[in-house]
């Protein structure tokens, strides 16, 4: 399978909505090694993932610790429906807070 251009571009725009970041390098066959990672969360579990794309345009994961392109896509998806649902579970949250009486706030030190 090619990788299109705007599947990259769509790459790219889910690792910017999760706020990560990216660095891609040209290893020693030519193929471009796509790197993502958390920038400013040293201490955290996050490993950085890993794609190559061949000069032919095609996914390579035999190169290493790597994973397939359409991997990482369903990865992203995953990690951004987790962030979706974490602002929904805030918004929610921030309703109910506001909801509450100044007495109720106290009472749970809220305020």
């Amino acid at each position: 399978m090619t990788i299109k251009v705007t599947e990259l571009l769509q790459l790219l725009t889910k690792v910017k909505k999760l706020g990560l970041s990216v660095n891609v390098r040209e290893d020693k066959d030519g193929d471009y090694v796509i790197k993502i990672f958390n920038m400013f969360e040293f201490d955290s579990k996050f490993e950085p993932y890993k794609v190559v794309i061949t000069q032919e345009g095609e996914s390579d994961w035999n190169k290493g610790n790597f994973y397939y392109f359409d991997c990482m896509m369903d990865i992203l998806d995953e990690m951004l429906e987790k962030q979706k649902q974490k602002e929904i579970k805030e918004q929610k949250r921030q309703a109910l807070i506001a909801s509450l009486t100044d007495e109720e706030k106290e009472l749970l030190n809220l305020k």
